[in-house]
């Protein structure tokens, strides 16, 4: 068998080709039908052109329509699972249902990319290679197989062409999103182009096998004293872009709670498992997976958690591992203050316009989630209160720590899936607990005064260099600066004010330089107790001019408060 890869131009119409096809089988049909339009669907037979299940309803469609799609489709639809701010709750319901559609994929197949892969003989490196594959994972294919030095191992296949089939799915997705654009604001996906480009970003690691290697290697050191969680050991000689070995063990998905009940695992302690796993891990380490999905999660026959796709890594900054570890802390503890001030700190653009009242949305999702029962999504809950408050204060959170949150609630929708009586946020109170107590150690108290003093010296040593290049604009005649006037006539009526009371103080000024003068030098002119009567009448007016100056001040300083005050309280009465 050999593969011959299509243009990028051939592949995206040939998907573009095959997703209006499959959108008129599930979407056009029922529509036309309600409507009459049977005729145009018909072919020369007077049959329809396509047929769909009538007790489908429209969101059981889309599911379908999806997996028909293709796995990039799949990938897509379960990367928008984390987003309840756009997808109405039945649509998440189905995709997470959703699972790669199991397409035959010959062994002959298999051996002949890993030999043109890795430049290996497949005879002279097995013993055993087994003719069905027992792991479907989109684009990739998993088959057992035996070295000839005799360790079992799993043999992941990435299949050929894989790139450009998604490089022209994403391409497509483009398409479709700029068609649609209008469409998608009215539903609530404001910017469609962004959320593509973060699923690209998010995919395209997991295209090349040996970033996947990488990524267990890191693992294997971040994870080492977790005694619930396996690593698989890695092959290096086989790996490249398309073939990973690893050492194989028996497992089964997590969610397949029949199977290991045979094993005689409990559905609670397999549930905890995961959870605690997962938490420890990323709060810990700062790795975890964005894209948790329930078909890479398995539980081996030795009770233990074991991963199977390691393509949607992503890393946590230990000052973003500290904040989170601060925030799920604060959930635990009902601590809105914290969470608050965790979650300022953590943005990108920190800056928060009405601080109170993000402080009153914060503490009114930590009371809304105390309140929610265990069989409730509690981390969906916040994740998606967190997201509402970032998008009314322009909050701009890093995508490290969005897709943190997103993978805390897609593994809490697993464990809920395995046992509803799991609670995510019993696994967060050691973390509580931990905070209230470091929070009154001398070390935090150290750390935080450290941290000030660092912060006040880099201002002390930025601020030189910044006045100086400000000043060199200046000269230069670079600085320019916008005003916006609200309201011109106000402006105007202000400017004129101060401009009066500028020339005012002048000729007070004036007048008393003047009567100054008059003093010295003029000793001709007729005086009163000794002093120029002129000189005393300039003193005078001099005088009369800056009472009344300070006199009108002073009033129309009252004035504009007494005006601001009565704005406010009409500001009040419209938001009654």
């Amino acid at each position: 068998m050999r593969f011959k890869p299509q243009t990028q131009n051939t592949k995206t119409l040939d998907r573009f080709n095959n997703a209006v096809n499959i959108l008129l089988k599930y979407g056009v049909v029922s529509i036309a039908t309600d409507h009459g339009l049977k005729r145009f669907l018909k072919d020369k037979n007077g049959n329809l052109r396509f047929s769909v299940n009538p007790e489908l309803n429209l969101w059981e469609r889309i599911r379908n329509a999806t997996v028909e799609l293709g796995p990039t489709a799949v990938y897509f639809a379960k990367f928008l699972c984390s987003r309840p701010d756009i997808l109405p709750q039945p649509l998440i319901e189905e995709f997470s249902k959703l699972e790669f559609e199991n397409v035959p994929f010959a062994k002959s197949s298999a051996i002949e990319i890993f030999e043109k892969y890795t430049k290996r003989s497949a005879e002279k490196t097995f013993s055993y290679f087994d003719n069905y594959c027992f792991l479907q994972d989109g684009y990739s294919r998993t088959y057992r197989a035996k070295l000839l030095t005799g360790e079992d191992v799993s043999v992941k296949i990435l299949l050929p062409d894989t790139v450009a089939e998604v490089t022209a799915d994403i391409k497509l997705l483009r398409r479709l999103a700029k068609l649609t654009g209008s469409l998608l604001e009215r539903i609530g996906m404001k910017n469609p182009t962004k959320i593509i480009d973060d699923f690209e970003l998010t995919i395209m690691p997991k295209l090349n096998l040996n970033n996947e290697a990488e990524m267990v290697k890191r693992f294997a050191k971040a994870y080492k004293n977790m005694k619930d969680f396996s690593i698989p050991g890695i092959f290096s000689q086989f790996t490249s872009s398309n073939t990973l070995v690893t050492t194989y063990s028996n497992t089964t998905s997590i969610t397949d709670a029949e199977e290991f009940t045979k094993w005689g695992f409990d559905h609670k302690k397999v549930a905890d498992t995961f959870l605690r796993t997962t938490i420890s891990g990323m709060l810990d380490s700062g790795l975890f997976l964005s894209a948790p999905m329930d078909s890479i999660i398995r539980i081996s026959t030795s009770n233990k958690i074991v991963i199977t796709d390691y393509g949607s890594t992503m890393l946590l900054t230990t000052e973003q591992r500290g904040y989170i570890t601060d925030i799920v802390a604060a959930l635990s503890t009902q601590n809105s203050k914290v969470l608050a001030n965790s979650l300022r700190k953590i943005a990108i653009s920190p800056e928060i316009f009405d601080y109170q009242v993000f402080k009153n949305e914060v503490q009114a999702l930590v009371d809304n989630l105390y309140f929610m029962e265990s069989s409730e999504h509690y981390m969906r809950e916040f994740s998606f209160g967190i997201m509402r408050i970032a998008f009314n204060h322009k909050i701009k959170i890093p995508r490290e720590v969005f897709y943190a949150f997103s993978s805390l609630a897609v593994a809490e929708d697993i464990a809920l899936s395995i046992t509803p009586t799991c609670l995510i946020s019993e696994f967060f109170k050691p973390y509580g607990k931990k905070l209230q107590f470091e929070r009154m150690s001398p070390e935090r108290l150290k750390n935080s005064i450290n941290q000030n003093i660092s912060q006040a010296t880099d201002f002390l040593e930025n601020s030189p260099l910044e006045l100086s290049l400000i000043l060199k604009k200046l000269r230069r005649g670079q600085l320019s600066g916008n005003i916006n006037i609200k309201d011109f006539r106000f402006f105007v009526k202000k400017m004129d004010t101060a401009t009066n009371k500028i020339i005012q103080t002048l000729i007070i000024c004036t007048l008393i330089l003047s009567s100054s003068l008059i003093l010295i030098f003029s000793k001709d002119t007729y005086q009163i107790f000794g002093v120029s009567i002129f000189a005393l009448a300039e003193f005078g007016l001099a005088l009369i001019m800056a009472i009344s100056l300070i006199i009108y001040t002073l009033g129309t300083g009252f004035s504009a408060n007494h005006k601001t005050d009565e704005e406010d309280d009409d500001e009040d009465d419209k938001n009654i």
